[in-house]
């Protein structure tokens, strides 16, 4: 005997809690049906000793109602633990194993099992959830067994029907009904009397499983039986839905984790390169000059930068305030380097650049002054890690689509990205440089390097400029100020982000064209996703190539060469930047004179290999979107019809 579910129109649903609450309903209508009865006899008696001489004239009618009332009293008692469950446990198996027992209770049956339906292969599975009244897992017969996992086709079995039409079915003899499979049975050991079986759905009202009770305790099952089984069948569903997307959170977890102890791995120092870079020596000319804020990052080599770096930490005594181990202080340099991409301008050199220019005017300049040890030591691994791990592309690019890093960070997206990322490599076990600070400055230092980092977001730079130059300018700047001093460092480390203008001119064209290379690249990127020429910004746009020494000119005027101005307005030493920017400048002039401008370097355009890999993750998450926003759309439609 079959019964039709609920119409397609009631079922239909497209998110977890329209199922939810439609089992609510069928569980409200079934516990009305099973109170209903006793109601009505209440009513019909109009005393105490009517109801007694009732019970007494029909024993059997008064039995079968105390048995009704009993259930309606589990059936409540046993839909509250149900949802207590629901909302504590996240497990697949212990979730549904509570759910099937309590069925197997309140039906009264030896056995209930869940067949996950795989509608691809056309296959039923049951796993482990197959439990007895008793709780049980497979009752007496699978005790001690380890694989308790069976996977049959959906042609043949009781199961394999009901998952193929959606309908719940009674068979009151199994073995004289041929659609029953025995195999089962012969596999277990398990003798099958009697069978309800009823489908599980997904949010779409596809068959996603099979509940199936097994031997009712005393005679056959009824149609109350069904009705209890139809409800749980949506408990089911909405746990398995529940259940799947813990899981699937904790497996993309488990991958991620994964992902992240492979990385680590390759970028992580070894000892031979620890041990290579304790023994390396800077030559004399790059070790004298190093505290130069006019230092020339055309005089050191890749190769040296390391060494370079380390003897920042060394020469400057912060090493040794802070007692760091140089095997540490080795290892989380090569780390640092390692953790940057082979982009144009954003990599590791530039970064170098950075840390040396805050090296130089922390050693070389009164605003060395205004800072305690603590926070130059943060400064300096500020100005190592502030572009960690940068992809080639700016803030407004990771935002206009979506990615990733656009996603995770709503503001500020790649600072806050290479700030993680350096909090991760100090985390690091044998990289943590300040293993030996207490855990307030520890603290207190990682807020410094947050600060530092944050502050290269050029959208933040034309506030905190424009109050800077007040307070210089209006000779109301406070050493004592810690507002006034963390101001002077968000400065000092745009002013070294920027430092390139200060170099030699044959150094800045060369970081210009760097810069301007990648910029372009971005804008490749952009009209490949079909942005139109017309609409790029001109330093993003390779057609305008030939106008670099006006847009460098724009550069200087407007942002670098201000903050320059005002540095040296406050600190005598550091009035050789401004005369540098200067000359720069001047000689940017005489270039945009000589006509359209030609590189010096070669700039290949973006391989087509890197478009198309880049290009076709960025269609995927476009396509992505669009397919949510239109799911987004069905669902109001559907709610608006269910309402009408």
């Amino acid at each position: 005997m079959s019964r039709q579910n609920d119409s397609p129109e009631d079922l239909d649903s497209s998110n977890p809690f329209k199922k939810f609450k439609m089992s609510r309903m069928k569980r409200h209508r079934l516990s009305a049906m099973l109170t209903e009865p006793i109601d009505n006899v209440v009513q019909r008696c109009n005393n105490e000793e009517e109801l007694v001489q009732w019970v007494k004239d029909k024993p059997e009618e008064a039995a079968s109602l105390l048995q009704s009332f009993v259930m309606a009293q589990k059936f409540s008692n046993v839909m509250l633990d149900l949802n207590a469950a629901l909302m504590e446990q996240t497990g697949t198996n212990k979730l549904m194993g509570t759910i099937l027992q309590y069925a197997a209770e309140l039906v009264h049956c030896d056995r209930c099992s869940v067949f996950l339906y795989d509608k691809e292969a056309d296959e039923l599975i049951s796993q482990v959830f197959d439990i007895s009244e008793n709780g049980k897992i497979g009752g007496d017969e699978a005790e001690g067994k380890k694989d308790t996992t069976f996977r049959f086709s959906a042609a043949r079995g009781v199961a394999g029907h009901v998952a193929r039409n959606g309908k719940v079915l009674i068979i009151p003899d199994a073995y004289e009904d041929e659609r029953f499979n025995k195999e089962i049975d012969l596999q277990t050991g398990f003798k099958t009397r009697n069978i309800l079986c009823a489908p599980i759905f997904d949010n779409n009202h596809n068959v996603m499983a099979v509940t199936q009770l097994v031997n009712k305790t005393s005679g056959d099952f009824t149609e109350k039986d069904a009705e209890v089984v139809d409800i749980f069948a949506g408990y089911c569903g909405l746990a398995l839905h529940n259940a799947r997307l813990h899981e699937q959170v904790q497996k993309d977890n488990s991958q991620r984790m994964v992902a992240l102890e492979m990385i680590s791995y390759h970028t992580r120092a070894h000892p031979k390169e620890i041990e290579q870079l304790r023994k390396s020596k800077l030559p004399e000319n790059i070790s004298l000059n190093l505290k130069s804020i006019v230092f020339d990052p055309l005089s050191i080599d890749d190769d040296q930068t390391l060494t370079a770096a380390r003897d920042m930490f060394v020469e400057s005594g912060l090493a040794q305030t802070f007692r760091m181990r140089l095997d540490d202080l080795s290892a989380w340099l090569i780390c640092v380097k390692r953790s940057y991409r082979d982009v144009r301008y954003h990599n590791w050199k530039h970064a170098f650049n950075v840390g040396q220019f805050v090296y130089g005017v922390l050693s070389s300049s009164g605003a060395g002054g205004f800072f305690s040890p603590l926070e130059k030591v943060g400064f300096l691994i500020a100005a190592l890690c502030h572009d960690l791990d940068h992809r080639g592309t700016n803030n407004a690019f990771e935002q206009k689509y979506e990615t990733a890093l656009g996603s995770l960070y709503s503001s500020s997206t790649l600072e806050m990205h290479h700030f993680d990322r350096a909090v991760t490599i100090l985390s690091t076990e044998g990289h943590n440089i300040l293993e030996h600070v207490s855990p307030s400055d520890y603290k207190e230092c990682i807020h410094f390097i947050k600060e530092a980092i944050l502050a290269t977001d050029l959208s933040k730079h034309f506030g905190d400029r424009k109050k800077y130059k007040e307070l210089v300018q209006g000779r109301s700047f406070d050493k004592s100020s810690e507002a006034h001093v963390d101001l002077l460092r968000s400065i000092v480390m745009t002013s070294a982000d920027l430092s390139a203008v200060t170099k030699s001119f044959p150094a800045q064209r060369k970081v210009a064209e760097l810069v301007y290379s990648e910029f372009f690249e971005q804008g490749d990127l952009e009209r490949a996703f079909g942005a139109k020429s017309e609409d790029l910004q001109d330093i993003l746009n390779r057609q305008k190539l030939a106008d670099l020494p006006k847009m460098q000119i724009g550069f200087i005027d407007f942002v670098a060469g201000p903050v320059y101005e005002t540095l040296a307005e406050q600190f005598d030493e550091l009035k050789i930047l401004n005369e540098e920017v200067k000359r720069n400048r001047h000689d940017w002039e005489t270039l945009k004179e000589q006509g359209p401008y030609k590189f010096i370097t070669p700039v290949e355009v973006l391989t087509a290999k890197t478009k198309s890999t880049v290009v076709g993750e960025l269609q995927k998450r476009h396509d992505r979107r669009r397919k949510d926003s239109e799911e987004k759309s069905d669902e109001k439609e559907t709610g608006h019809s269910m309402i009408q």
